[in-house]
């Protein structure tokens, strides 16, 4: 299918919404940050066309420009009655051509460990399996404490953290993981969250609220993205949960973290999405 590209402005918005409306039964985050994306002079938000008017919107996305060493492609969007028909290809094609013809080093993106059409678009394009941090998932209702605890931690702000998350493993990269997405160290900011550190395990906590341009937690979820020592990070889980539980709301917890903590945590009750293992892989392609 011929399709044809632009970069998008506000008037697009409205076309935006309304593909948008059908992704994930209407629960896609595109909506509440479009605004912030067409105002950010550092990316470059493309619209895929079907007509040679470029009028007809079918499908978006983005390429966010971190500096002249790294790209970020997101929010890739499909028309629901045009999905199946081999545009996700082209408009990731288009990405990453642009990413190159602007000189960047590396294009990064990242996506579900089950979604086995972005994870064949990777691989057709040269990107790599860099990393991955799996998502275990509890509901309030479910949570299971052995006993109460009061440990100490340490509250941290963003300029705090960085240092500190050198003293773990990370994976390759100095990249970690914020819930749905990976960004480089030296752009996390307190609107990325709050974070508490026990010298052996750090935790951040992302609520729904904070001012982002990605995806965020809703308003009944609570995303906590944990590295370190497997005991320690239980301990900040737990307490964690505990201070969230005060409150008496019904809330969804979900957890990234490496594979060696889930079996850990699970005496708490989370458990894998449709208790298959699921985690949000980062892919990286370097251009020559």
């Amino acid at each position: 299918m011929k399709v044809y590209f632009r970069e998008l402005t506000v008037e697009d918005i409205p076309a935006i919404k309304d593909i948008s409306k059908d992704i994930w039964d209407g629960d896609d985050y595109i909506p509440y940050v479009i605004d912030e994306w067409l105002q950010d002079k550092n990316s470059m938000n493309y619209g895929t066309f079907k007509d040679e008017n470029k009028t007809k919107l079918i499908g978006f996305g983005r390429v966010k420009i971190f500096n002249n060493d790294l790209a970020w492609l997101e929010g890739g969007r499909i028309k629901a009655s045009y999905q199946g028909k081999g545009i996700g290809k082209l408009q990731l094609g288009y990405a990453v051509e642009y990413a190159s013809k602007i000189g960047v080093k590396v294009a990064q993106y990242d996506t579900a460990s089950d979604n086995f059409a972005s994870i064949s678009l990777a691989k057709y394009y040269g990107f790599k399996h860099k990393k991955c941090m799996d998502l275990v998932i509890v509901n309030s209702d479910e949570i299971k404490f052995i006993k109460k605890i009061s440990p100490k931690v340490d509250k941290l702000a963003a300029k705090d953290v960085k240092d500190i998350y050198k003293k773990f493993d990370i994976g390759p990269g100095d990249e970690i993981c914020i819930g749905w997405s990976y960004i480089p160290l030296k752009y996390i900011t307190d609107d990325h969250g709050s974070w508490i550190y026990n010298r052996d395990a750090i935790l951040q906590k992302i609520e729904f609220g904070k001012s982002h341009d990605y995806e965020l937690p809703s308003e009944k979820e609570v995303w906590m993205i944990v590295y370190g020592k497997p005991k320690a990070a239980y301990e900040l889980i737990q307490y964690t949960i505990q201070k969230e539980l005060e409150s008496k709301e019904t809330k969804n917890f979900e957890v990234f973290c490496r594979p060696e903590l889930v079996d850990l945590i699970k005496e708490m009750g989370f458990k894998y999405y449709e208790d298959e293992r699921f985690g949000v892989i980062l892919f990286e392609k370097a251009f020559s």
